[in-house]
């Protein structure tokens, strides 16, 4: 009888874990075949924590935008294959995002940035990655009138408008990520709204979704960086595909 019932739980204990990998896997844009994984591809899930008292585990693929939350419904993560490509995993769930099938991954991107004499992608190199891949309409810092203010209302108008938002700060020491959401929490207090991002290095948060939250006073008010030659502040990038009109 006993071994029969610790048979019972171990069945129903791999069924939730094969769930959840599922669930996980729902959301995760695939990597191109034949390439050895690195960065945090090459984790995998390796660093999560079953019921953690500190992350708990949100379903932001299947979430519903509501009355105080924007939110890119479905939107699709993609961990860097790399320690480097960051910024080129970005431009990766950015093209998954318009429905664009780019099956050449962060890799390829990446060699098409202009600079080759540092790993770290600035600014310049992300739209060049993103153009190489079609007519996009692109609004970044290089249009802001003052690059060192940042409209609020610009960020939250993008996602209305169903565009996410790549950023570049000092995180990691150098990082990119994408906006993909928006909470004020149906309050006027700034300090509790809150911004749900994809981050193609996302090993931190107890459960390697793709998905992380942050404050967003953190992010607004100590938006720098220290690896764009162009920018110290307010590295952002916005980018559609070109509608042509007959």
């Amino acid at each position: 009888m006993k071994k029969c019932i610790i048979l019972f739980f171990c069945l129903w204990f791999g069924v939730l874990m094969f769930a959840s990998q599922t669930a996980v896997e729902s959301n995760r844009i695939p990597f191109p075949t034949g390439i050895v994984l690195d960065g945090a591809a090459a984790i995998q899930t390796q660093f999560d924590v079953q019921d953690s008292p500190y992350f708990p585990r949100i379903d932001f693929f299947n979430m519903k935008s509501s009355e105080n939350m924007i939110l890119l419904e479905r939107f699709k993560t993609f961990q860097q294959t790399t320690e480097f490509t960051c910024g080129p995993s970005t431009i990766v769930m950015l093209l998954h995002h318009y429905g664009i099938d780019y099956e050449y991954g962060d890799r390829l991107l990446y060699e098409m940035r202009a600079n080759h004499e540092k790993p770290e992608s600035t600014l310049k190199d992300l739209i060049t990655m993103l153009e190489s891949t079609g007519d996009w309409d692109i609004f970044s810092t290089f249009d802001l009138e003052d690059p060192s203010f940042i409209p609020k209302e610009m960020l939250f108008d993008s996602l209305k408008d169903g565009k996410p938002i790549i950023f570049g700060d000092d995180d990691w020491g150098g990082h990119w990520r994408i906006i993909i959401g928006f909470d004020d929490m149906g309050d006027d207090i700034e300090a509790n709204d809150v911004l749900i991002v994809a981050d193609p290095y996302d090993t931190t948060d107890h459960f390697q979704d793709g998905y992380n939250v942050i404050p967003f006073q953190r992010l607004y008010y100590n938006w720098r960086n220290s690896f764009d030659p162009d920018f110290s502040h307010n590295l952002f990038l916005i980018g559609s595909p070109r509608v042509v009109n007959d």
